[in-house]
């Protein structure tokens, strides 16, 4: 285990410079693949405890529980606290200290309403991270979460269901492994590049489950008309 901890000055003090790892899982509120709510948050921190792990409750209908990404069912959420008073406890352990580690961490940042500068200081993107040259397509290569996981810590470690406390682990694993390592780094992203990449679930299911576009990255493959994103 990588220590990250490190400290920054603050006039004549020096205070401990946190990372936190966070993770936010969503249902389906409507056929678009924006339409989502977030039913689970997770955060882990630096010496890879999970601190925070909280079931929310939907503030719009449910289309579709999304159940093999989630393992959310029907009534699974009936009972589980609201997301203004969940983001409440999210702050509460959060400050300008912290630097947010995710994979594509900005959504996360987005679903939580999080303020730089405020609640975190500064964050890190996996994404970006392990962002790799490919020699043979002459581009740039992204990795999902599960890919880097499985890779490069264990096999398995990331299924099709997530859990939003193995996720932010095995998000916390890799920063604390490879970043501010360069060279293995380096290494780690030839891995990613060699080994071969499973479909995942809306590749595998035609980009739709239960009437809802699972297209969000893939244009060619959108039936819903919303702005797609980009790796």
């Amino acid at each position: 285990l990588a220590v990250v901890v490190s400290s920054i000055a603050v006039g004549h003090k020096m205070a401990s410079k946190r990372y936190l790892s966070v993770d936010v899982e969503c249902v389906a509120t409507g056929r678009r693949h924006d339409d989502r709510d977030v039913c689970f948050v997770a955060i882990v921190d630096q010496h890879e405890k999970v601190i925070l792990k909280k079931a929310i409750k939907p503030e719009k209908p449910v289309v579709s529980y999304l159940t093999p990404l989630t393992g959310v069912r029907e009534g699974d959420l009936d009972d589980a606290d609201s997301l203004s008073s969940v983001i409440a406890e999210v702050k509460k352990l959060l400050g300008p200290d912290v630097t947010l580690v995710g994979q594509g961490i900005k959504s996360d940042i987005k679903w939580l309403q999080l303020k730089e500068g405020e609640d975190y200081g500064d964050r890190v993107d996996l994404g970006e991270m392990f962002k790799a040259y490919n020699a043979r397509y002459g581009n740039y290569s992204v990795f999902s979460l599960s890919h880097e996981a499985n890779t490069l810590l264990h096999s398995g470690m990331i299924s099709d269901q997530h859990d939003p406390a193995t996720d932010a682990l095995a998000s916390i694993k890799l920063f604390n492994k490879y970043h501010g390592n360069p060279q293995l780094l380096e290494s780690a992203k030839q891995r990613l590049l060699s080994a071969r990449v499973p479909a995942s679930f809306a590749k595998r299911n035609n980009f739709r489950w239960e009437g809802v576009c699972m297209a969000a990255y893939r244009p060619d493959k959108c039936f819903c008309g919303a702005p797609t994103l980009k790796t």
